[in-house]
């Protein structure tokens, strides 16, 4: 069954990748043309950056839920796969931000300020983690790349701190807090029968 599984897997990675990328590149396109403004794109790119990651981190949790559940274990295949469409959303809506700055002295000194540094400090976390979502960097980085991307909760909490700080109305933001607080727990929380 090994052969047969290897193209089956390779679909699964260019479907996973092709879903949210084509409307990514739409809204880019759209954005691009002024269709819809600034702040519509930065926003967009920013709540699916931090859904995309909330699925990401919940694969484990799921896994102990629904351990037999096919589509549970095809999550589980494809994590890193949705940790780089994170990063890719991340990026356009990082991206976005420094184009309509366009300037250094200006995003340096509004870097300083909590609502932007919680988001660069996640930004920089995602693209360390991005880097080494890579089997040569797990072979490379041995028992050390666990503990790296053990770093995604750091990086998930400063994420929504940082939509927090940012919404003018911060509702939404609260309750992806409230539901990285939830998988965070039941992350912590070890399954029944579970050696130390």
């Amino acid at each position: 069954t090994e052969p047969a599984t290897q193209p089956r897997l390779a679909t699964d990675r260019w479907l996973l990748w092709l879903v949210p990328m084509l409307p990514l590149a739409w809204m880019t396109r759209q954005y691009a043309m002024g269709t819809i403004y600034y702040g519509e794109y930065l926003h967009w790119t920013g709540v699916q950056s931090a859904r995309v990651l909330l699925l990401t981190l919940a694969v484990t949790p799921l896994v102990r839920l629904l351990p037999r559940a096919a589509a549970v274990r095809w999550l589980l295949r494809r994590r890193r796969d949705l940790g780089l469409v994170t990063f890719a959303f991340a990026l356009a809506h990082t991206a976005a931000y420094l184009i309509r700055k366009s300037d250094l002295a200006l995003i340096a000194s509004e870097a300083t300020n909590a609502d932007l540094l919680t988001g660069w400090i996640a930004f920089l976390v995602f693209i360390a983690l991005a880097l080494t979502s890579n089997d040569a960097s797990v072979r490379a980085l041995g028992r050390n790349w666990r503990s790296l991307h053990k770093s995604v909760y750091t990086a998930a909490v400063l994420t929504y701190l940082h939509w927090v700080l940012t919404a003018f109305d911060p509702t939404t933001g609260y309750m992806h807090f409230a539901m990285l607080a939830i998988l965070l727990l039941a992350r912590l929380r070890r399954p029944r029968g579970a050696s130390a």
